[in-house]
């Protein structure tokens, strides 16, 4: 019996890790950028980073994944208001589809990010990860770092087939990503629903659930999120009374401010505060 072989022709292959690393960004972190010839992905794990792509500027929320092409400048830096954690790795691949990711960023599908979780704990485990490079620890598990590029390789061919479906999907993001703008730009006051749907020419129910399918939250659970994040910036940044930061950040009366807080953190916002200041004072 004569077998046929069937070569494998890979969309993707990442030839060589460079770097990787986990940094929390204070909100006043500057970095004045770089260049290299290599690829380079940068996760934004939680928290609002600034983020900057060649010309391109923009605050880059949570679930966001930036691609910045080789010899591009890029940068990631605190916004001056918002505390992040990133995730970034850069690697080489020769793979002409890696073209398709040159200047991109996009909400990461909450399905997907299991392969950066398993990518940073395979790093973890395998390398030390220094600011000028990667170096196997002795100990080292066997394969660690065929794991770390078989994760890597996974996300791109998900993320390319994702990138090739039917003109909806692209539109799906572009308008994820303009609600996502849309609340961040109102977590000084508050939101209504049928004036974000006027805005984005859609109807409630249709937007509703564009929305959850890409970031795995209903829009008013993001909008809350992004409230008490800013809430407990300014708990523990300013010198602002509970009373003072619920009207600022729109809630009718403190007690529903200290509600929805409970809720959101396990903690009341004057327990939140003292915590917050008794570690900066320590």
């Amino acid at each position: 019996m004569s077998y046929r072989h069937q070569r494998s022709a890979p969309l993707v292959r990442v030839q060589d890790l460079i770097t990787i690393h986990y940094y929390e960004i204070d909100p006043e972190y500057r970095f004045e950028g770089e260049r290299h010839p290599f690829w380079e992905i940068v996760y934004v794990d939680d928290g609002v980073i600034h983020a900057q792509n060649g010309s391109r500027h923009w605050d880059a929320a949570a679930g966001e994944l930036i691609f910045h092409a080789p010899d591009s400048f890029h940068r990631a830096e605190g916004n001056g208001r918002d505390q992040g954690h990133i995730f970034i790795i850069s690697f080489t691949s020769r793979s002409p589809a890696m073209e398709r990711f040159r200047d991109l960023s996009t909400l990461l599908p909450p399905k997907m990010r299991s392969l950066i979780s398993g990518i940073m704990l395979e790093a973890t485990a395998f390398y030390d990860m220094g600011t000028d490079g990667l170096s196997p620890l002795p100990d080292a598990p066997r394969g660690g770092d065929q794991l770390i590029r078989l994760y890597l390789e996974q996300l791109l061919i998900l993320l390319y087939r994702r990138m090739n479906d039917i003109d909806a999907a692209h539109q799906t993001r572009d308008l994820t990503g303009e609600v996502i703008l849309y609340l961040n730009s109102r977590v000084y006051g508050s939101l209504s629903i049928p004036a974000l749907c006027a805005h984005m020419h859609y109807g409630k129910t249709h937007l509703s659930r564009l929305f959850k399918e890409e970031t795995g939250q209903s829009i008013m659970q993001y909008y809350r999120r992004l409230k008490i994040s800013e809430a407990k910036r300014l708990l523990c940044e300013q010198e602002l009374t509970c009373a003072e930061i619920a009207a600022l950040l729109g809630y009718d009366t403190p007690q529903y401010f200290s509600l929805v807080f409970k809720k959101e953190t396990g903690l009341t916002p004057g327990r939140y505060q003292n915590i917050g200041k008794t570690l900066t004072n320590s």
